[in-house]
């Protein structure tokens, strides 16, 4: 067994002030639905050491022929930043993931750009001389998953302010 270990960063622009796109954001079971592959989300029972609440994820299983493994983990949320919401691994578990998502005002008034820094680290089982061969895939993976969870951020803020839009 090895750790294959990937990071991802992007930002977008969203149409909607950066208040609404955090109060998005903390809804924490309605945003990470909107993640890519996320099969499973519930929140845990209890708090973390912290007092943070955690909540354990399964992933959809992700092969390329040489390695093949369902993503389930755990991770607490910290909320404590206005413009932040960060995340942090919790418990031991195959799959590990950190990062944070910051909102800030964007180009025009009523725009906020949503930006993410992500890690994650996957428990694989192979042979450390296929770590090399296998980096690439989990990287473009990683990278995907970033794009995607953006692109549905942004969808799901417009959307929102689209329907509370009056009719005229």
């Amino acid at each position: 067994m090895v750790w294959i270990r990937t990071d991802s960063r992007g930002a977008i622009e969203v149409s909607r002030d950066p208040g609404e796109v955090r109060a998005l954001l903390a809804d924490i079971p309605g945003h990470a639905r909107l993640m890519p592959g996320v099969d499973l989300l519930e929140r845990r029972p209890g708090e973390s050491p912290s007092g943070t609440e955690i909540y354990h994820y399964v992933l959809t299983t992700v092969t390329n022929g040489a390695v093949r493994m369902t993503p389930d983990y755990e991770v607490t949320f910290d909320r404590a930043d206005e413009g932040a919401l960060r995340w942090e691994p919790h418990g031991v578990h195959n799959f590990r993931s950190g990062g944070v998502l910051r909102t800030s005002g964007g180009a025009a008034p009523g725009t906020s750009v949503v930006e993410i820094e992500t890690w994650s680290e996957a428990q694989v089982d192979i042979a450390p001389v296929m770590v090399p061969l296998v980096e690439p895939f989990a990287r473009r993976t990683s990278d995907d998953v970033t794009v995607g969870f953006l692109s549905a951020i942004k969808s799901a803020a417009e959307a929102r302010h689209a329907a509370e839009a009056p009719v005229r």
